[in-house]
């Protein structure tokens, strides 16, 4: 099975944390700057998608209006298809870095 952890804090000023503790929603949160771009828990993974979500409906993976998709741990697409869609989500939640004005 495909590290999705590993995958996520692999990529630039990822942070872990963990979100609705001690309760049945409690998921492993990977963030950067505070804007969470995975979800993670035992069962499932949720992510955001912009450019992939038809991809993912395709697949049979429900997309929400706002763009996040919910996989299921046991049925998840390739490795390379989760490394390019958490590689997308992380890259969705990254704020833009002001450009330098020039004088």
């Amino acid at each position: 099975m495909t590290n999705l952890a590993a995958l996520a804090t692999a990529l630039p000023d990822t942070e872990q944390g963990l979100a609705c503790a001690g309760t049945s929603l409690e998921s492993r949160t990977f963030h950067v700057r505070r804007k969470t771009f995975l979800f993670l828990s035992p069962t499932q993974a949720r992510l955001k998608l912009a450019t992939s979500a038809a991809e993912a409906r395709k697949l049979g993976i429900p997309v929400g209006a706002n763009g996040w998709a919910t996989l299921q741990l046991d049925a998840l697409p390739p490795a390379a298809v989760l490394k390019r869609w958490i590689t997308e989500s992380h890259s969705l939640v990254v704020p833009a870095r002001p450009r330098k004005s020039r004088k």
